[in-house]
């Protein structure tokens, strides 16, 4: 017997069987499920935009011109794409909570290595290791969220969950704004290394996918009656079942990505150097952008589930081509905020719906491997688009290519959207 509650299905322990401790028990229940993976997405959100926002202090500090920082973040978030294909393959196989907690281990340690680096060299290899570990917490916690969730009510859990990552630059915009102005960018980084370090304890109490174990009973089952029991492949993404849904979670995250990638990488630059803000108001800008991205994370679920995820995503990609452009030709600062403000509703928009989107897409079977997929690929346009920029505009006045480039990518997003299928109330596979 089970008790339907609004976050997640409870099962009844039998009679006779061993009660969990308190403790054990809160862990067990879906909103402190919740609490946890949003933790670990909020410290790899400030892990990520400690290193944007720090940016012209570093790029000062370590004598690195706009054209080679923009290559610095081709090359280190290739480890974005990587971890989010590689990973979640691991988590297909050997569980969502352990490699949840491999990657917290791995960002955060390599984030407070960051602090010392004195190379691009350095620079580029720490960021690489942070990132591949961030690239792959968002679909796992996606993958464990949806497998664990209400459906009724599961987009509203998954932009709170996405909520996490505006957390994570609100903090990150704080710490550089009180922070950095007397004391240099190195501390952010060590500061930004010691909480992410907390949730991995947290998470040994962090019970297992009941779906995922499930299907791996229903494997050894087969694998029993049969010689042996295949795992899923990354190839069979691409059969004909599966095949329209890899390729419209493709496109949207492309299209997502291209859009976020190059504003949320460059607007800290872009702002100290074309409009000659000091890093304080930068700071508290980066604030600004960060309770937009709240927004827009947390109102996507709620129109998700009031409409559709089609209308969500095609309303969150609207809002970032206008948005965009504003933001790239204002110049009043008041206009400035505001469109920032919207920027970042818009990019939250578009991210909240994407996690839901995807995991209602793809089965069980397949689900962790499909969305690191679509998010794998649509990180390697994050990581191509602030190079194009940087070389584009060495000066770093990159406000009309941020309008020209993320209007296209938002309009791309739409018509993706309206072809794609409706998966609202479809039950997992």
């Amino acid at each position: 017997m089970t008790v339907e509650s609004d976050d997640t299905t409870i099962a009844h322990p039998p009679v006779g069987a061993t009660v969990p401790g308190r403790f054990a028990g809160a862990m067990a229940g879906g909103t402190a499920g919740l609490i946890l993976v949003q933790a670990g997405w909020v410290f790899a959100g400030m892990d990520y935009t400690i290193y944007s926002s720090a940016l012209p202090l570093i790029l000062a500090d370590l004598h690195i011109s706009i054209p080679t920082g923009g290559l610095i973040f081709f090359l280190s978030l290739q480890g974005t794409w990587i971890g989010s294909l590689l990973v979640p393959v691991i988590a297909d196989y050997f569980g969502r909570r352990r490699a949840m907690m491999g990657n917290i281990l791995l960002y955060a340690l390599t984030t407070g290595a960051v602090a010392f680096a004195a190379s691009s060299a350095y620079l580029t290899v720490a960021r690489f290791l942070v990132n591949f570990g961030i690239g792959a917490e968002q679909p796992i916690g996606a993958t464990y969220l949806a497998e664990r969730w209400n459906p009724k009510t599961r987009a509203r859990a998954m932009g709170f969950m996405q909520s996490g990552f505006a957390i994570g630059l609100l903090i990150a915009s704080l710490l550089l704004a009180t922070i950095a102005p007397v004391y240099g960018w190195r501390p952010l980084f060590l500061i930004g290394a010691i909480p992410a370090l907390l949730v991995v304890g947290f998470r040994f109490w962090l019970p297992e996918s009941e779906k995922w174990k499930e299907h791996q009973e229903q494997k050894r089952a087969r694998s029993a009656e049969a010689t042996r029991s295949s795992g899923f492949t990354m190839g069979q993404l691409f059969t004909p079942e599966l095949r329209k849904a890899t390729l419209v979670g493709t496109i949207l995250l492309l299209a997502g990505n291209t859009a976020g990638g190059g504003i949320l990488a460059w607007a800290p630059t872009y702002l100290k150097v074309a409009r000659g803000l000091d890093i304080g108001a930068v700071g508290w800008l980066g604030v600004v952008q960060a309770l937009g991205l709240l927004f827009g994370y947390n109102m996507s679920g709620v129109l998700s589930d009031w409409t559709s995820r089609r209308v969500s995503l095609m309303v969150a990609f609207g809002l970032g081509i206008v948005s965009l452009i504003a933001f790239g030709l204002v110049t009043n600062l008041v206009l400035v905020a505001i469109a920032l403000f919207l920027v970042g509703a818009a990019l939250g928009g578009q991210f909240g719906n994407f996690i839901t989107y995807l995991s209602e897409l793809f089965p069980t079977a397949a689900r962790a491997t499909g969305v690191g997929w679509c998010m794998g690929i649509g990180l390697v346009a994050w990581s191509i688009v602030p190079l194009v920029l940087g070389y584009l505009a060495p000066n770093g006045n990159f406000g009309t290519l941020f309008a020209i480039l993320g209007g296209t990518a938002c309009l791309i997003g739409i018509i993706t959207a309206f072809l794609g299928p409706e998966t609202k109330d479809r039950p997992l596979a």
